[in-house]
């Protein structure tokens, strides 16, 4: 979630400061209407999409045997289900709660405002004009507008040429259809309260529906502009509706008789360099959305992990198989994932009750689907035993691979490289971001994240189904 706001904020802040620098002064309002609606959804959609396929993180090289690395990240794994306290879940617990704060509030702010505009509808003097409904309120306001409603102090304090003048303003609002607009960015006001840009958002397409529906007036804007002035001293309307004075009154002014040079024309494309930098730096792909590692945490796929807080390097004896030598050597241990977006991960193999996902099924299981997969690629290694150990899968209460960790394909019994086992190690990344949603691990029968150290030991203990066999070009497991 931090990633998606992280990206849909800076997609904003971009799109706004090319409008308001190149776009925001220029007379193309039908435009500028569609481009500020248009990167407001980008901002939205665009952090959602993945259009190119990632590696995952980095994995950890091991020389020490397959069998004690993974008895000991399990171990590690129990240690960090023990260990793990209940703060950082009382913090995400405090935030839900804010934020269902604000958006009861925000939510409350919008009734208030239609309940407003319901009593000034049954309270007011109603007539008809044309396809409008005159509501005379009796209050000290600008007019306004909503749908074909049009709501006015009283109708006998405008004479004929400023009546006409909030006809025809307010009808292009209804013909621009401008409410569907409002309606929408005030949806977006209650889901995103806390972000700043969807109020600068929000101003600016106001001020772009006052533009479009000021036109009519350069014919004579001398007199519209005096009127504009003197509702400016009114009370606007509610949120919901379209107010005569709603916008900056000096910005108006000057849109009234200002025109575009042709040359102007040329920032309309914009939007394309903009969409390409948005596309590239903002959406899931290679470039972008690379793990990034910050302390114990990992931000990958949309998903934030924390693991727990890394313990003194530990070191093993290796034998030199040429030379018979020993040497010691230092090994970092990685450790494992206990929250997914500030929820817990259970710990698959250690955890009591719980009920484990069909993930580390034999039959229709993550081996099974790899391996099946990768049948032809794996076909042409050489002879011999192989293992892939896929370390840290984490499966969300959705049944989705959250994150994993591929410390790629190994030769087993012996320290011998592969020879294409960075193309190999490529696929097997390729064919985990595709794998199936599988049905999610429960506890109590309520489906949580769970955590697999190795998600072939866990499923069928490491001598008997952790490798497969190359013979013959023809492969078995």
């Amino acid at each position: 979630m931090q990633q998606y706001l992280l990206n849909t904020t800076a997609i904003w802040l971009l799109s706004l400061v090319v409008f308001d620098v190149f776009l925001s002064r220029e007379n193309y309002h039908g435009y500028n209407r569609l481009y500020l609606l248009g990167t407001f959804l980008l901002g939205l959609v665009l952090p959602l999409l993945e259009w190119q396929t990632m590696s995952a993180a980095e994995p950890v090289i091991y020389s020490r045997p397959l069998q004690q690395v993974i008895t000991a990240k399990e171990t590690i794994a129990g240690v960090a289900q023990q260990t793990t306290t209940a703060n950082s879940s009382n913090i995400q617990q405090l935030l839900v709660v804010i934020y269902g704060v604000g958006v009861a509030v925000a939510l409350s702010i919008l009734i208030a405002d239609i309940i407003k505009l319901v009593a000034y509808y049954r309270q007011g003097t109603s007539s008809k004009q044309n396809k409008w409904t005159v509501i005379e309120t009796g209050k000290a306001h600008a007019p306004f507008s909503f749908f074909n409603t049009l709501f006015v102090s009283g109708r006998q304090q405008y004479n004929k040429v400023e009546w006409d003048m909030i006809i025809a303003h307010e009808a292009r609002h209804t013909a621009f259809l401008h409410f569907i607009d409002v309606l929408f960015i005030q949806l977006m006001r209650i889901t995103f309260w806390f972000h700043p840009l969807v109020y600068v958002y929000q101003k600016r397409i106001l001020l772009v529906h006052e533009y479009q529906a000021d036109s009519p007036a350069i014919f004579q804007p001398k007199v519209y502009g005096n009127f504009l002035l003197e509702q400016a001293l009114l009370h606007t309307a509610p949120a919901v509706a379209h107010s005569f004075n709603s916008s900056s009154v000096k910005s108006r002014l000057i849109m009234l008789t200002h025109r575009s040079s042709g040359r102007a024309k040329r920032k309309l494309l914009l939007f394309i360099p903009l969409l390409i930098v948005c596309v590239c730096f903002f959406t899931k792909n290679g470039y972008a959305h690379k793990p990034i590692k910050e302390g114990n945490k990992c931000y990958w796929r949309g998903n934030t992990i924390d693991f727990l807080p890394p313990k003194k390097p530990d070191s093993y004896m290796h034998r030199d198989e040429k030379t018979g030598k020993l040497s010691r050597r230092h090994i970092s241990w990685p450790m494992p994932p206990i929250k997914l977006n500030g929820e817990k991960i259970y710990n698959a193999a250690s955890e009591a009750g719980i009920t484990k996902s069909n993930i580390i099924s034999k039959e229709d299981g993550l081996v099974t689907y790899i391996l099946t997969k990768l049948s032809s690629e794996l076909s042409k290694l050489d002879d011999g035993n192989y293992a892939i150990l896929i370390m840290d899968v984490v499966v969300d209460a959705k049944g989705a691979i959250a994150y994993y960790n591929n410390a790629g394909i190994f030769k087993t019994g012996t320290d011998t490289e592969i020879e294409n086992r960075t193309q190999v190690n490529t696929l097997i990344d390729k064919v985990l971001e595709d794998a199936p949603v599988y049905k999610p691990a429960t506890l109590n029968g309520v489906p949580v994240h769970t955590y697999y150290s190795s998600i072939f030991s866990a499923t069928f203990g490491f001598q008997s189904q952790f490798d497969f066999s190359v013979k013959s070009h023809k492969i078995s497991w």
